[in-house]
């Protein structure tokens, strides 16, 4: 469940397929259009998205000294929104908001009816749009998110009930959800709407115990993508390519076995999952196999197992949030293996990561302070075009006393190509492979009223395409998220 502009790098996802037959389809154009330049109109469009987002986002930052915002505090005084949260869908490493922070957090007393017969529902709806400052070309086929003005938006609602009324076992939940994505570049992203989720969780031994099981997106369960309290209020920052290269069902849910076991006192925790791979062909292969998003097997795909092991605290009074986690994944799907030239069985990889809580200003919202996050990402290295990646963030949330919802972060990534890769690119066209690249992003999540989000981020790339070599990207994404 993404509410929020992709955080996915320039570089499209599907960079896994066969190098060769992204060449075949782009190296005629390319060699009829050697001269074409790059249009001046599209410059201009840039920069008028720019001065826009910049007037906005200047706007918005003087607010922060103007007008406190307590808009979510005062909803939780005056409606029963606490409550409510306690039957948000269950499972996902970040929530996707508190009821409290939303439109209408009683929804004209549908919630509270919804309540007291154990549904609750709740939902949100986002768009945005990115663009290259630097290097927009649109006389040339589309390479990568931006590279001439990439529209997306979505819209998403969630259901829920609790299970325990007819007859499962206490802190027992149904879980369904329904998507609807468009985007202007199909490399970034999918069209259509489709079941996003559809499980059941359930809770053990004093929560110790979780299982969940049906259709889900794995992605969102484990490694900690999204920085932040929720999914709504997160800043955009530096993206991992790993899980998708891997496989991990990360746009359609796939069936999904997930359990859980925590020590009692909630802190180490083992996250296993089995889950049928994405196609090996990417996401866009696997949503047209995958159109209703309940589809149980797509041509290709077998099993994926993931583990996650794990130590967790969470910020509370006098307590600073602290999280270590380390995973590894293997997929027995065939991949395309660059070392021999045709596809091989199975693909694996691992991660390291840390986030951690250095400043606690407020004892009433805990959470605020500022963090920093560092991921490490390992992967097969004949596999893989991007084998290897490191991602660092500082982040702070509730930056301003008078804006504790707000969200500002400064993030680096470099991700490294696998010499096998660039071997094999090298060899069979007349690119040349990159060896690298570095992404670096300033990202600011403005909290506009309650239910209401406006991110607006720059992130500088120096190679926004895995071939050929491509001038440096400057990425301007603004974008808004409405959760009701």
């Amino acid at each position: 469940m993404r509410m929020t502009p992709a955080r996915r790098s320039a570089k499209s996802a599907d960079a896994r397929i066969n190098v060769v037959e992204q060449w075949k389809k782009r190296a005629p154009w390319f060699k009829a259009h050697a001269d074409v330049r790059r249009e001046i109109g599209a410059r201009d469009s840039g920069r008028k998205l720019l001065h826009v987002a910049g007037l906005g986002l200047a706007l918005a930052l003087s607010a922060t000294l103007a007008k406190a915002d307590d808009s979510i505090a005062q909803a939780a005084k005056t409606t029963n929104c606490l409550a409510y949260d306690q039957d948000r869908a269950r499972g996902l490493e970040t929530p996707l908001s508190s009821t409290c922070d939303s439109i209408s957090p009683s929804m004209g007393g549908l919630r509270e009816k919804l309540y007291e017969n154990g549904w609750m529902l709740q939902g949100g709806m986002s768009a945005g749009v990115t663009y290259d400052l630097l290097h927009p070309d649109s006389s040339v086929p589309q390479a990568y998110t931006g590279q001439r003005p990439t529209y997306s938006q979505a819209a998403l609602a969630v259901l829920t009930y609790d299970l325990s009324r007819v007859g499962f076992s206490k802190d027992s939940q149904f879980i369904m959800s329904g998507e609807w994505n468009e985007s202007s570049y199909l490399g970034s992203g999918t069209r259509g709407a489709y079941v996003s989720a559809l499980a059941i969780e359930q809770e053990f031994f004093n929560h110790q115990v979780r299982i969940e099981y049906g259709y889900q997106t794995p992605s969102n369960s484990f490694y900690g993508f999204t920085l932040g309290t929720t999914v709504a209020s997160s800043a955009l920052g530096p993206a991992s390519s790993m899980f998708y290269e891997l496989g991990v069902p990360s746009v359609k849910p796939a069936p999904t076995f997930d359990i859980r076991l925590y020590t009692p006192d909630m802190r180490f925790y083992n996250h296993f999952a089995v889950t049928r791979s994405m196609s090996p062909q990417g996401f866009q292969a696997d949503s047209q196999a995958n159109s209703s998003g309940l589809d149980f097997s797509v041509p290709g795909a077998r099993a994926l197992y993931m583990d996650e092991v794990g130590y967790r605290i969470l910020s509370a009074v006098n307590q600073r949030a602290f999280w270590l986690r380390g995973g590894a994944l293997y997929n027995t799907s065939d991949y395309f293996d660059y070392g021999v030239g045709k596809p091989t069985y199975g693909n694996k990889g691992f991660y390291v990561a840390i986030t951690r809580q250095f400043t606690q200003p407020d004892q009433f919202y805990t959470y605020r302070g500022i963090y920093a996050d560092v991921k490490v990402d390992f992967a097969d290295a004949s596999k893989n075009p991007f084998s290897r990646d490191v991602a660092a963030t500082l982040y702070s949330l509730g930056p301003f006393d008078s804006r504790p919802y707000d969200m500002i972060s400064i993030g680096y990534t470099h991700q490294w190509i696998s010499p096998k890769t660039q071997q094999y690119i090298n060899l069979v066209t007349t690119a040349t492979a990159i060896t690298g690249s570095n992404t670096f992003s300033l990202s600011y999540a403005f909290h506009v009223a309650r239910g209401i989000y406006w991110t607006n981020s720059l992130a500088y790339t120096t190679q926004p395409v895995l071939f050929p070599s491509h001038k440096a990207a400057l990425l301007l994404t603004t974008g808004a998220t409405v959760v009701f």
